[in-house]
């Protein structure tokens, strides 16, 4: 028997020696965690049912309300065929309806007596004003984003804003809201 200065060898148990894994060992360990990822994401996937459905709401309540205290401010009462109302907000000076048309496209309105430059601002991303847009014999101002157009009417205190920058409509859609909105 060797003379180890009384340290005891450690008995061989069968395993291998850390640092000494092989490129199969890789690859199945590879593997398994790719087992377990390809589960998790057919797992997480929502259901049909889930995928794009629009939530249809009814906005006449709160455009009764908003017409209620400010009559003289132009509010949507008919939308053209096929529009979805998707969106109802209202406050005591302000109101916000939101709709997808037929082409899938998002209009918004948007009606305040708050300070007109800031509620511009706030809803038309500070879009700059680029000319103005005829309706019905009344010119609107209109504000282009990248990706978005507003119609901004400003009168009597109030301020009415067809288009937001939540908005892809075409002008056209925009013309459309806003020809149908009455007082």
């Amino acid at each position: 028997m060797a003379d180890t200065g009384g340290v005891s060898e450690p008995a061989p148990t069968g395993k291998k020696k850390r640092g000494f894994e092989s490129a199969a060992d890789m690859v199945r360990s590879l593997g398994l965690v790719l087992v377990i990822v390809v589960v998790a994401f057919f797992l997480a996937q929502p259901p049909e049912s889930d995928k794009r459905a629009v939530r249809v709401v009814d906005p006449a309540g709160d455009i009764r309300s908003f017409a209620q205290v400010h009559p003289d401010v132009p509010v949507p009462t008919m939308t053209p065929t096929g529009w979805r109302a998707t969106v109802a907000d209202s406050g005591r000076d302000q109101l916000r309806v939101g709709w997808v048309t037929p082409a899938g496209t998002y209009v918004e309105y948007a009606a305040s007596t708050a300070p007109a430059q800031e509620f511009v601002r706030e809803f038309t991303g500070e879009a700059p004003e680029v000319g103005t847009v005829d309706v019905a014999g009344v010119a609107w101002a209109e504000h282009r984003e990248a990706e978005s157009t507003s119609l901004v009417l400003s009168a009597g205190g109030s301020t009415v804003i067809v288009g937001t920058l939540r908005s892809n409509a075409s002008v056209a859609d925009l013309r459309l809201l806003a020809g149908a909105l009455t007082r």
